[in-house]
């Protein structure tokens, strides 16, 4: 169950951030068999005064360490990420900060307890 937390400073529309979210849900699932429908992703805007790093997006994710997401699997979701970010003409792609977190099996669980 992979959390993926964006934060950068542009503005984008509704339409941006759901083809965004699609995308990065797809190269996700592709790249770590992980499912679609267990793949949570954010993004949160922060106006030009109040980032440091302007046009250099973080992404963060945070996830169950499972034995699909090896070491290969991580560093090509990362550049399909990046190249995803590259799209956007305000994007310094040299820039890019991804983050990922691996959480233990036990520490983490989708749906009602049963």
């Amino acid at each position: 169950m992979p959390v993926v937390n964006v934060s950068w400073n542009r503005k984008t529309s509704k339409e941006e951030k759901r083809e965004f979210m699609d995308a990065i849900v797809d190269i996700i699932s592709e790249t770590t068999s992980s499912s679609k429908e267990r793949i949570y992703v954010f993004i949160k805007e922060y106006e030009e005064e109040n980032v440091g790093m302007v046009n250099a997006p973080v992404v963060q994710i945070n996830w169950l360490d499972l034995p699909t997401r090896t070491v290969e699997a991580r560093k090509e979701m990362m550049k399909r990420i990046t190249e995803k970010l590259a799209t956007y003409p305000d994007v310094d792609v040299n820039k890019v900060l991804t983050i990922i977190t691996d959480t233990e099996t036990y520490n983490g669980h989708i749906g009602p307890w049963e």
